[in-house]
């Protein structure tokens, strides 16, 4: 049997500490030419289980994910991407993507297919540079009930089956979580850590995370708690999963690292890794795109052919269950950066 404890008692703890509350972040992504803190990256800015998802402008309500015309000499349309803090002056300011028609195009893009589509009012996307807009006039939309407080909580859990005691008894793994609304600081100090599970010598992972999973599927849709004897909201969300090699892969539903596409951020093959020359962008490996091959493999009758699929694509042939979650797998498991600098990795 594992020994476990509920995330719901560990953020009631958490959030009824004053001492912790304090130093914790809770609000819209910030803008800051120093990248220290968590709320500083995008993942935080664009999701609205972490930063704050809309906005009050000349009396209409704004969303995160709204297409929006805005005005650059001319007006033009864009999509909403992030409500930002600027560090500096405290004013609310928006990250816009910009929606290209036809016309705005660079050459190398143009074709009479795009131009046919375009005839039908068909846009696109540009990826990058996101453009930045400030006005004084933006205001925070309050909640429907201004007693109620929300918290919004950034959580990371860190998974090693380290095998304490292997040498001795049977080995024993763990899981630890971490709340990322702290500053970098506090963080990094040892009784922020707080123990989610042990996983004893031959425990099955998915066994045990589940009602972790059942937990957090809750809190993904807000729950009412009582902090400091006052009634709040609290969302919490996975947002980072940290481990090292072989459990970083299992969080990500992909073949071990010694497999020829064992890595689980890139489709780069075992003989390509050290190319340093190799286009980070197309070898990547994106959500929705392992999505598609996880349904081709589970949709693929015959065993031989499913190992086949398996062995092509890098991935298992089902995906982990820390995906019934809210997560990018591939952008939420990163790189253990420890593992890496300590000569522990092969």
């Amino acid at each position: 049997m594992a020994y476990q404890l509920s995330i719901s008692d560990i953020i009631w703890n958490v959030l009824n500490n004053p001492s912790l509350l304090k130093e914790m972040y809770f609000g819209a992504g910030v803008d800051s030419k120093t990248k220290s803190e968590y709320w500083h990256g995008t993942l935080w800015a664009e999701s609205p289980l972490f930063s704050q998802e809309q906005l009050m402008i000349s009396g209409e309500i704004y969303q995160c994910g709204d297409f929006v015309y805005y005005y650059d000499n001319e007006r033009k349309l864009g999509r909403l991407r992030a409500i930002l803090l600027n560090e500096e002056n405290q004013q609310y300011q928006l990250r816009i993507q910009k929606v290209l028609d036809y016309s705005d195009l660079p050459g190398t893009f143009k074709g009479e297919l795009r131009q046919n589509h375009s005839l039908s009012g068909e846009v696109w996307s540009q990826d990058e540079p996101f453009l930045t807009i400030q006005h004084h006039k933006f205001q925070k939309r309050q909640p429907p009930s201004p007693t109620i407080l929300v918290y919004k909580l950034f959580l990371d859990i860190y998974y090693n089956d380290f095998g304490t005691f292997r040498n001795i008894y049977h080995s024993l793994g763990g899981i630890y979580v971490q709340f990322e609304n702290m500053p970098a600081c506090q963080r990094k100090l040892l009784k922020n850590h707080f123990v989610l599970r042990f996983v004893p010598f031959g425990g099955n992972f998915n066994e045990f995370i589940l009602p972790f999973i059942s937990e957090m599927k809750e809190f993904e849709q807000g729950k009412l708690m009582e902090v400091n004897g006052q009634d709040t909201w609290v969302i919490a969300s996975l947002s980072v999963v940290t481990a090292d090699l072989p459990q970083g892969n299992d969080m990500c539903g992909v073949l071990q690292h010694n497999a020829n596409k064992g890595c689980h951020t890139c489709t780069a093959s075992r003989e390509s890794l050290t190319n340093f020359s190799q286009d980070v962008p197309a070898t990547s490996k994106y959500h929705h795109i392992t999505d598609d091959q996880f349904k081709k493999i589970f949709n693929e009758p015959a065993t031989t052919r499913q190992r086949r699929l398996c062995t092509e694509f890098g991935l298992r042939t089902r995906p982990s269950i820390l995906d019934r979650l809210l997560r990018e797998r591939h952008l939420q498991t990163p790189q253990d950066v420890y593992h890496a600098t300590a000569k522990k990795i092969g």
